[in-house]
């Protein structure tokens, strides 16, 4: 392992890929002094900080030796956010909740139930977006005394170093270099999360310092997230849109930066349009389109899908057989799990108007709360990820959307207070020179 990290067998690397060499080099020490910098600046206790790093880069090894059960982990959380919420709860209910609530009801007990010979589904993954929405119109303008700043922006610094430890991880184990790192779940699920903290520093907190658009930048670089990297340049284009001409000119160099890195050293096939066919979501959306024999009237024709209960046609489980193993551990288990993103899942087990009414339903009640500018750029990441995986059904997307809701209402109550405050001031100023 230790030759991995010799002198001569770098040298011998750097030379065989001396664009990736370059890339990670000057993206390694940017990192390091842009983390260290913005530490300083965010945070009061460098060694708390520190020390907080070093357990995350424990965790993210211990990862790395032996995957640990973490799959309901975001869920949990949440559902404690739920309870806490629900306790505390101070807000008006959006009606839409009773429709959230009739079509749970209706996909749990009146969807077609599979055959006796048939596998069970991993359905309590299919209903998570009702349950979401239920949780969000309870907790949606709720008030979180601990401040939220320290996840935000520990999120931000920590990620891109845990990025790059799992790539020397990988470099240590095995001697190459890991094109798609991530840290505790697959880099899809946590690419969202780190867009809704920039969404959240860079618009509600209105903090512009491009450092933290950079480390955002080189995390979804590192990260190898195609949902992510369209994510990332939506909201690139708002960012850039409220920043002065030089910050736009410096801002541009990471976007650039992350195409670059995509078509000449990722290789051009990443972002080739002419073979975007060849992409596994792109393909089996078109399974569940040919199931709809290519016709949008007849997919209009399925108001609301299939059912959650039912396997994906046999035809196309049979071009994923792999798939079939890997999400359900059996090659004869058809679950619309295997179909990845919520987008083709949705379409087949709830219909086209339920895949649409899902969105908006999300977007409403961020509009509700944050206005429509907030409400969009929160949704983006959500919205990016359910093309490619979960989305509206995988709890650490949600869970970001969920923080720009409470980061919003924190924000809110701070600048009330600060407002006060000043007002105060004021008025014992001016009663003082009247006296």
């Amino acid at each position: 392992m230790l030759a991995h990290w010799s002198i001569p067998y770098l040298l011998t690397k750097f030379v065989n890929n001396r664009n990736l060499a370059i890339f990670i080099s000057i993206t390694f020490i940017a990192l390091l002094w842009m983390s260290y910098s913005l530490i300083r600046k965010h945070f009061a206790s460098y060694r708390a900080v520190m020390a907080s790093l070093l357990v995350v880069l424990l965790l993210g090894f211990l990862q790395f030796i032996q995957p640990l059960p973490l799959f309901f982990a975001p869920d949990l959380l949440i559902a404690l956010v739920a309870l806490w919420a629900l306790v505390m709860l101070r807000q008006s209910i959006s009606p839409a909740i009773f429709i959230v609530a009739a079509l749970l009801i209706y996909f749990v007990c009146f969807s077609t139930p599979r055959l006796d010979i048939e596998f069970d589904n991993r359905y309590y993954i299919s209903i998570k977006p009702f349950l979401y929405l239920i949780i969000l119109y309870f907790a949606s303008a709720a008030k979180m005394m601990p401040s939220l700043k320290p996840i935000v922006y520990g999120s931000i610094i920590f990620y891109p170093l845990t990025l790059l430890w799992n790539v020397g991880l990988w470099w240590n184990r095995d001697g190459f270099f890991m094109s798609r790192p991530n840290f505790l779940f697959e880099n899809n699920f946590e690419v969202p999360w780190i867009l809704s903290c920039f969404v959240v520093a860079a618009f509600i907190y209105k903090d512009k310092d491009l450092r933290l658009y950079l480390l955002v930048a080189i995390s979804v670089i590192l990260a190898g997230s195609r949902s992510g990297l369209a994510s990332f340049l939506l909201i690139s284009a708002f960012y850039l849109l409220s920043l002065s001409r030089v910050k736009i000119a410096i801002a541009s160099i990471p976007i650039a930066s992350a195409l670059t890195y995509l078509v000449f050293i990722r290789g051009s096939s990443s972002v080739n349009a002419l073979q975007w066919e060849k992409i596994d979501r792109v393909q089996t959306l078109l399974g569940i389109l040919a199931f709809y024999d290519f016709r949008f009237s007849e997919i209009l024709t399925h108001p609301l899908g299939v059912g959650i209960y039912q396997k994906i046609p046999l035809n196309l489980c049979n071009r994923m057989e792999g798939y079939a193993d890997w999400f359900t551990g059996s090659y004869f288990n058809c679950d619309p799990i295997m179909l990845q993103s919520f987008v083709s899942r949705s379409l087949f087990q709830f219909g086209i108007y339920v895949l649409v009414l899902i969105p908006m339903l999300f977007f409403w009640e961020a509009k509700k709360r944050m206005g429509w500018y907030l409400a969009l750029l929160s949704i983006i990441p959500m919205l990016g990820a359910s093309f490619s995986v979960g989305g509206f059904s995988n709890g650490i997307a949600f869970g970001g959307f969920l923080l720009c809701f409470l980061a919003y209402r924190q924000a809110q109550t701070d600048a009330i207070k600060d407002s006060t405050s000043m007002t105060g001031l004021h008025n014992v100023t001016a009663t003082r020179n009247w006296v």
